[in-house]
């Protein structure tokens, strides 16, 4: 039975390295490729975009593992059948169940390596892509593209402390940031969620390197004053300006410029699995829920995606008899495609739905491997017979 598994494992090994390596060409391509020539055109040096590029990678690698497997399984089961292998090992007793639990092993196997690589190898690196990307677009940048955020009161954990509306978009070079409205709430715990001042402006520039002074340019600024006794607001006062520099009383972005420039980045792949799962634990406790419940999707997608490589490998061991003789290996990649895109459009379909509310977080972020298992299995069955 051991020279079984040695002849299954070698017809398997070869077909998943080569599609280890198709599939990362063809994600990078499809994600990366023209990211990387566009950043080329704009005049980022040759060095820094290559930089680029392989910081990317891990991502990519993460993906492709369930592809590879699913297309390994696929040309060596295709093999075993072209061969008349499988034929002589069903008569001599040997079951399918038995034949495929060299594929389950290494599944297995391969959906623990993708997990501690996703976990420790793709967060590290897809900070300092952005990082790196961040620094090499400083200097071209430009974006008629709104943004908003919120900064969060670390202090005195009342929730939100200011709200940050940049609908011009901004400006790298000059490190401008155009039609700004900044909603500033009160740091009082009787007073939560009640506006404290807001600003507007025509466009507000970072005066030091840092970005963290600003000056803002032909706007106006309303405070609110509050009556000592009720808390209600009793008068308010609107300065209108052509120039005002930003102090500790009027609101402010928040952030140093390259910190406004990626507030917008949301990327849980830069975060591990621990990382994320105390951000969680925090929101939970600050009552934002509807965060915690799109994150949570995210969490368990660090689990959910390895494990696909486990179910790839049998689905494809079933399906890997079906293919013809003489054509098995462009048959193979090209089910192997159809399978994969098939997979993702509904993997990312229900994280939509999830993040949404649509779903219970974990059932959103499994339900593309509990489907893709009950074929794999239901076709495993009819293959042992």
């Amino acid at each position: 039975m051991r020279l079984i598994d040695k002849l299954i494992f070698k017809d398997l090994i070869g077909p998943f390295l080569n599609g280890l390596a198709m599939f990362m060409l063809l994600v990078f391509a499809i994600g990366y490729l023209f990211q990387a020539t566009d950043l080329l055109l704009q005049g980022i040096g040759f060095a820094i975009v290559f930089k680029l590029v392989v910081f990317s990678l891990p991502e990519v690698v993460t993906q492709t593992f369930p592809m590879a497997m699913l297309l390994g399984s696929l040309l060596a089961f295709g093999r075993l059948s072209a061969d008349h292998e499988a034929v002589a090992m069903f008569a001599a007793g040997v079951s399918f169940p038995r034949m495929v639990r060299v594929v389950a092993l290494a599944g297995a196997v391969i959906s623990v390596i993708a997990f501690l690589w996703n976990d420790y190898v793709v967060p590290p690196a897809k900070s300092a892509y952005w990082d790196l990307r961040q620094e090499a677009v400083m200097h071209l940048q430009k974006s008629d593209r709104p943004l908003s955020y919120t900064i969060e009161d670390k202090d005195n954990n009342t929730g939100v402390e200011e709200f940050v509306s940049i609908n011009g978009g901004y400006d790298a070079p000059s490190r401008t940031l155009r039609r700004v409205s900044i909603i500033k709430y009160s740091h009082d715990p009787n007073r939560r969620g009640q506006i404290e001042a807001e600003i507007y402006c025509d466009h507000a520039i970072a005066k030091d390197q840092q970005g963290l002074d600003w000056n803002y340019y032909q706007g106006y600024l309303i405070l609110y004053v509050p009556a000592k006794e009720t808390g209600k607001i009793e008068s308010s006062s609107i300065i209108d300006f052509d120039e005002l520099k930003s102090s500790p009383r009027t609101p402010s972005p928040g952030k140093n410029f390259e910190g406004v420039m990626n507030a917008d980045i949301i990327d849980s792949n830069r975060k591990s699995f621990r990382d994320l799962r105390a951000e969680i634990a925090q929101d939970r406790a600050k009552g934002r829920f509807m965060d915690a419940r799109g994150k949570e999707v995210d969490l368990y997608g660090k689990i959910a995606l390895p494990i696909a490589s486990l179910i790839f490998g049998v689905l494809g061991a079933a399906l890997g008899p079906n293919t013809q003789r003489g054509g098995s290996k462009t048959v193979g990649f090209g089910m192997a495609i159809f399978i994969v895109f098939l997979y993702y459009v509904f993997y990312r379909a229900m994280f939509v739905v999830g993040k949404n509310g649509g779903l219970p977080p974990i059932l959103a972020s499994f339900l593309a491997d509990i489907v893709g298992a009950a074929i794999g299995l239901a076709l495993a069955y009819r293959a042992s017979r």
